[in-house]
Formats: C-alpha cells, structure tokens, sequence
C-alpha cells in the first residue's frame, strides 16, 4: 500500500479588491483635505474683531449711539484677548497706515503750522487728563497717568482712532509703563526710517509741553 505525502497548503493572502482600495484612498484623501481646510480656516476671533473695527470706525460708526458704541467696543475687546501678537499687529494696519499718513502730514507742515498743530494735541490730552482725575477724585473708574503723548504718535485720536486694541472708551486707561511697553513692542516691527520719525515727533512733542510748562512724556 502506497501512501502519499500531505503537503499543507499555504494560506495565500487574499489581494485587496480595487474597490476597496478606490474607497481607502478616497478616505485619506477626505481627511487630508479636512486638515488643510482646518489649517486654514479664518480664525473666527480675528474675522469678527474686524467686522467691529469697521463699524467702529468706519463710516456707519457715525450713527451708532453711545449704547450701541459702548457695547461694541466690549465686544470688540473680548474679540481681541483672544489673538495673539500676530493677529493683534494685523488688526492694527489701518491705524498704522493713518498713523503714517499723519506724520508725513505733520513733517510737510511749517514751523508755525507744526506748533498749532501740537498745541492741539496738547490740549486734547490735557482735556482727557484732567477728565480722568475729576472722575478718579469722585471715585469714578478713570485713571490718571495713561495720556500718552498728546494722542499718540498717530496724530489726533491715536490708536483710538485707528481702531488698535485697547482704546474703548469706558475702560481704565494704560499705565505709563504699559504704554511704553506697548510702544517698544510696536516700534520693534517698524523699520529704522519710522522710529526715527517717532524719535523726532516725540522730541519735538515734548519741547513744546516744556514750553507751555507742561510735563515731559517719556
């Protein structure tokens, strides 16, 4: 009797169908293509601050009422705790586009012209000053200190104006170190040409508040 070897057969891996492999791929693909949308998304805090900033500031802020103003500008500060450096300095192009059309303004003026020019300034700060201190000495919110020079680099109404954070009317205003914080961290991105023109304005700024016997702004 003959007996014959039993070979045992290898399992043989079975191949993918071309349907099932259209359809793996086609995943990927989906979630390759839901991370790039993802990525670049606009940030919903940034697209917002940004809908407030024009009608703050735009045309149509003219006819908002202290109501609808004052609640924006809440709005509009909560919106910007939430950006980060970045976001904050991109928020605040137009400002810096005000900003610079004001001193190359302000720097074509004559010498006279320049002098009416920062007594203007002078006498809006002033003004706010002495507002913040009346309000402070009847235990109201203001806060005496956070001036600045005269309205800002930018010329009358500053960053307030120009629509960069933190210039709500109703809030507390800077300390005089955070002011100078901010403006290092500003003049940090700006290109030699621009902080030597923010040089000279201040200085001039401040021999003026030395000639009327005001103080001098660091």
């Amino acid at each position: 009797m003959h007996t014959f070897p039993v070979h045992s057969r290898k399992n043989a891996t079975p191949e993918t169908p071309p349907r099932r492999r259209w359809r793996w791929w086609a995943a990927l693909a989906l979630l390759v293509l839901g991370g790039i949308v993802w990525a670049a998304r606009p940030d919903p805090h940034m697209a917002r601050a940004k809908e407030l900033q024009n009608e703050l500031f735009g045309s149509a802020g003219k006819n908002l009422s202290a109501e609808e103003r004052k609640a924006r500008f809440t709005e509009y500060r909560e919106q910007v705790k939430h950006l980060n450096a970045d976001q904050k300095w991109e928020l605040s192009a137009p400002a810096r586009e005000r900003q610079k059309a004001e001193m190359e303004r302000y720097f074509a003026l004559s010498p006279k012209e320049k002098i009416k020019y920062l007594d203007g300034l002078i006498d809006r700060a002033e003004k706010s000053r002495k507002g913040r201190e009346q309000k402070a000495a009847q235990g109201g919110a203001g806060r005496p200190g956070g001036g600045g020079l005269g309205g800002g680099f930018g010329g009358p109404g500053g960053a307030q104006k120009g629509g960069a954070p933190g210039g709500a009317p109703g809030k507390a205003p800077r300390s005089p170190e955070e002011i100078e914080k901010r403006r290092k961290e500003a003049l940090a991105r700006t290109t030699p040409e621009e902080r030597a023109r923010a040089d000279q304005f201040r200085k001039e700024m401040n021999d003026r508040r030395k000639q009327r016997g005001l103080s001098v702004r660091l």
